[in-house]
């Protein structure tokens, strides 16, 4: 059983690595992202008055 793993991960080495790559990039990217916008975290916007354009 164990040698059937072992020829199936040589046999498609290339791929389980670009997948690897892949999916540490992606989640790099997230962790950047996010770590960016916690950063540039504005004020919120406080509407005090409200205008009656209506009348």
């Amino acid at each position: 059983m164990t040698w059937k793993i072992k020829e199936l991960i040589i046999e498609h080495k290339r791929d389980i690595i670009i997948f690897f790559l892949i999916f540490l990039m992606c989640s790099i990217s997230f962790g950047l992202g996010y770590l960016v916008n916690r950063e540039f975290n504005h004020a919120p916007i406080i509407i005090e008055k409200c205008s009656d354009l209506t009348g």
